[in-house]
């Protein structure tokens, strides 16, 4: 008889952020990872709302959102 196992658990994407600021003042924080390269946040005032929306990208993608 044969063992029955767990299929091996498939990695999440590697998420490594990349801070810019832009001409007007605004930051932007985008993700570099493989899987994330849809993934355009708009330039926003402050860098912690920018740091915000990022790890909401992380936390919970929008992709959750739509089921």
């Amino acid at each position: 008889m044969q063992a029955v196992s767990d299929p091996p658990l498939r990695p999440g994407p590697v998420h490594s952020p990349v801070e810019k600021a832009t001409a007007d003042g605004k930051t932007m924080i985008r993700c570099a990872g493989a899987r994330c390269a849809s993934w355009n946040p708009r330039p926003f005032p402050s860098r912690r709302e920018a740091e915000f929306w990022y790890d909401r990208h992380i936390r919970q993608p929008l992709t959750h959102q739509l089921w």
